[in-house]
């Protein structure tokens, strides 16, 4: 892409993101627009609390936010460095992520970046499931997952904006805040999705330090969780293990938290 033409196209970007924005009963009507397309179109997801999904889903709600929001300026600019969407069930804090990524071209010394928005199945589909609360993300409550779904991926579309504007983002500065309550009527930077550490606690009594027994091999095992992500990390003292700073040694072991049971 030509500088002249990518400085254009970054300068088209920068107004629609900089303008004054769409009255708050039009966004909130084009979002429902947009949720209720991508789920009659799709051939995955079989209602708003969907059980599956797949990147097809994700680039086209993108797509039709681009059109809605951004006058179809944004995924365009992006494609012509490389845009790719996934899931990811590996993500278990943070709903999304906007990733930026540079190589550089052995024959001729070009820069290539290119660009990646994924969203975690793992924190949605835990959402709206065997634990009940309100649910807020960005600072709008959600109804269901397509609902949640949208919140992420619209804060995952401004910090794409802001990579291809300024290069960087951060959602913790003024300008992101201010562009997300601009575009979006966002008042919250983060989300309050059910986490595995909020279920864990909640629905097994299971937190880091807990003393747990579980099995492995047929085999019972007794030890500390030591962390929680999609699965338990439990230290298990073992003369044989890795020597950790308490001057122990463990058998680290990764076990569902379902399958951990308190030792009193």
């Amino acid at each position: 892409m030509k500088s002249g033409e990518q400085t254009q196209e970054k300068m088209r970007l920068c107004s629609i993101v900089t303008a004054g924005g769409l009255p708050y009963s039009q966004k909130a009507a084009l979002c429902e627009q947009i949720g209720d397309e991508v789920l009659s179109r799709s051939s995955t997801m079989d209602s708003p609390n969907f059980h599956a999904i797949s990147a097809v889903d994700l680039r086209r709600m993108a797509e039709l936010y681009d059109e809605a929001f951004f006058q179809s300026n944004l995924l365009a600019l992006a494609r012509k460095h490389g845009l790719s969407f996934r899931w990811s069930s590996r993500m278990t804090s943070a709903g999304g992520k906007t990733i930026r990524t540079t190589s550089r071209d052995a024959t001729n010394g070009k820069v290539r970046v290119q660009y990646e928005i994924a969203l975690s199945s793992t924190l949605l589909f835990q959402t709206f499931s065997d634990l009940q609360r309100p649910i807020r993300v960005t600072g709008i409550t959600c109804a269901n997952r397509l609902q949640a779904m949208q919140r992420i991926l619209e804060h995952e579309l401004i910090h794409l904006t802001e990579m291809l504007i300024w290069d960087d983002s951060c959602c913790a500065e003024r300008r992101f805040q201010e562009i997300a309550l601009r575009m979006f009527s966002h008042t919250e930077h983060h989300h309050k999705l059910i986490t595995q550490h909020e279920r864990a606690a909640k629905k097994f009594n299971v937190r880091v330090g807990s003393l747990v027994a579980f099995d492995f091999e047929g085999r019972p095992y007794i030890g500390n969780v030591n962390r929680i992500t999609r699965r338990a990390t439990v230290l298990v003292c073992d003369a044989t293990g890795q020597l950790y700073r308490d001057g122990k040694r463990y058998r680290k072991y990764y076990v569902p938290i379902s399958q951990l049971r308190l030792v009193a």
